[in-house]
């Protein structure tokens, strides 16, 4: 069988919202939608499959060795071997390739199997680590091929001659397992290296490793040894260490480049950044003033239509960039400007509002969605800004082959943040998460590599702190809902992991941005 056409259905989903194999028995006269392969959800289906038949491939290959899936990097997860054999990343990756050809024309099984706390003799090793810490209130299941079982965060494809496109790439002393992603399905994309970014990874990875939190396991058990207290303290001296070292490079650079613009996805805490960063710089003898962009959107009747022909506030055509461009470097030339306001009810901007003048020592700090574009800023020279990359880069996988994407974990922080500061339900954040991932991926993912620093606001405790928050919410998601399958999938995940009381939270934290509490606020 061959799933490389867009149109061709690779998993069902039921009256209920939930998502299954084909493989699953469908009952008589239900009512089912299809899932194909090229959508969002068929190419995770893929992918779930595919890490599987590679996890059996280094069992097969190299018995003594043991696969551990770490971090996206350019539609693909790279991944390490522990007890790395003595030959080189290429040599590897040439046996691998073989081993998982053949496993495709096999076309083993991949099956569901539940976690039964009386029956636990039939589970992987691994994967009884991680679901022995569930409540037992949730039917915990997991996808295995032969011997090797994954968390399940949804279906699989039902055997392995589903996986038919697939490329392994080597890198230094691992590599890479690339897939086709949504704008290029059935081909795989171009490799794109980002150094930058898979810098900021490694340093992660390293972090975390030394804090002996790589897993949902190794992080339940370090809670249990003082309910989190030793993890939220190193966490916290982590990030301001990589705080620090933003500020000094800003000292270094203060007289060329006192623009700094902030950009990062949703829910990564830029905010909380913001007004952090500002706060060190003053203490460092600096003065900071922040400028909102938003102030500087177009009318609402100029603001350009969507694809669905709403307004699109999140491209760059919204803002009138001219104006934000000139006043920029009228700021930079050390004169007055008077930046204007937008008021959000009539959606009109009113110009000429408020005074604003920089200080010798002053930097003007930037926040917004383009702040990595240099289109934003027409008239200004690219080498006058300092840009920084935020973003929740989270490192905690669920199992050794299953991550956490960043995009749950961004998800859930926006979820909770929506329903104590908005009063949205978690259906309401889970229905729009499709468009804010679209917007990410057209105006901040392709300037990544363009920004002078990254900071990782994700914090290795933060899902043991947002569980109390986020299963309540989640538990209100209703049957049929478009976002049931997102709400049962993270609930899962939460129902696997220790809770850390919310008061051991810095009133200084990033996470404070979305519990509250915050001494920002």
């Amino acid at each position: 069988m061959n799933i490389m056409q867009t149109g061709r259905t690779i998993a069902y989903k039921l009256y209920n919202g939930r998502i299954v194999s084909l493989s699953y028995e469908i009952p008589e006269g239900a009512e089912v939608k299809t899932i194909l392969a090229g959508s969002g959800e068929g190419r995770e289906i893929y992918r779930r499959g595919l890490i599987l038949a590679l996890d059996l491939a280094v069992k097969r290959k190299f018995s003594d060795a043991c696969l551990w899936v770490e971090h996206s990097i350019s539609l693909g997860y790279r991944c390490r071997l522990l007890n790395r054999p003595d030959m080189t990343s290429e040599e590897i990756v040439e046996r691998l390739t073989s081993e998982l050809q053949r496993i495709a024309t096999e076309a083993i099984p991949i099956e569901t199997v539940k976690y039964d706390p009386d029956d636990t003799d039939d589970l992987p090793g691994d994967f009884f680590e991680l679901v022995s810490w569930s409540s037992g209130r949730r039917p915990i299941r997991g996808n295995r091929l032969s011997d090797s079982c994954a968390f399940a965060m949804g279906p699989s494809v039902p055997d392995t001659s589903w996986l038919t496109k697939w490329e392994l790439k080597p890198l230094k002393r691992d590599f890479v397992l690339r897939f086709p992603g949504s704008a290029s399905w059935p081909e795989i994309d171009l490799w794109v290296p980002r150094k930058k970014l898979n810098r900021e990874f490694d340093l992660e990875e390293k972090h975390i490793a030394r804090m002996r939190v790589q897993n949902i396991d190794q992080l339940n058990r370090r809670i249990e040894e003082d309910g989190g207290r030793q993890l939220v303290i190193m966490s916290h001296f982590y990030q301001t260490y990589r705080m620090v070292q933003i500020v000094q490079k800003l000292k270094k650079e203060f007289h060329s480049r006192r623009i700094i613009t902030i950009a990062g996805p949703s829910s990564s805490g830029k905010t909380t950044f913001a007004r952090l960063l500002k706060t060190y710089l003053v203490a460092q003898g600096f003065g900071a003033r922040l400028i909102n962009v938003d102030n500087y959107f177009r009318n609402r009747s100029e603001t350009p239509k969507d694809s669905h022909g709403k307004p699109d506030f999140e491209c760059l055509e919204a803002i009138h960039t001219e104006m934000f461009g000139e006043h920029l470097g009228e700021l930079l030339e050390g004169n007055e400007i008077k930046m204007p306001l937008f008021d959000f009810h009539s959606g009109e901007r009113h110009d000429n509002h408020t005074p604003v003048k920089l200080g010798e020592r002053d930097f003007l700090l930037v926040e917004g969605i383009h702040g990595l574009n240099d289109a934003l800023t027409p008239g200004v020279a690219p080498e006058s800004k300092f840009r920084i990359y935020a973003s929740a880069l989270t490192q905690l996988n669920i199992d050794r082959i299953t991550r956490m994407s960043t995009s749950d974990s961004r998800l859930i922080r926006r979820m909770v943040r929506d329903s104590t500061q908005r009063g949205y339900s978690a259906q309401e954040t889970i229905s729009i998460w499709p468009s804010v991932k679209r917007g990410e991926r057209r105006n901040i993912f392709p300037f990544q590599e363009d920004a002078d620093a990254m900071f990782n606001s994700s914090l290795p405790y933060e899902l043991p702190v947002l569980k109390k928050y986020a299963e309540p919410l989640l538990m209100e998601v209703p049957y049929h809902s478009p976002g049931y399958h997102i709400a049962t999938k993270l609930l899962d995940i939460l129902d696997c992991v220790k809770p850390i009381d919310q008061k051991l939270v810095p009133i200084t934290s990033l996470l404070r941005e979305f519990i509250g509490g915050s001494i920002f606020s």
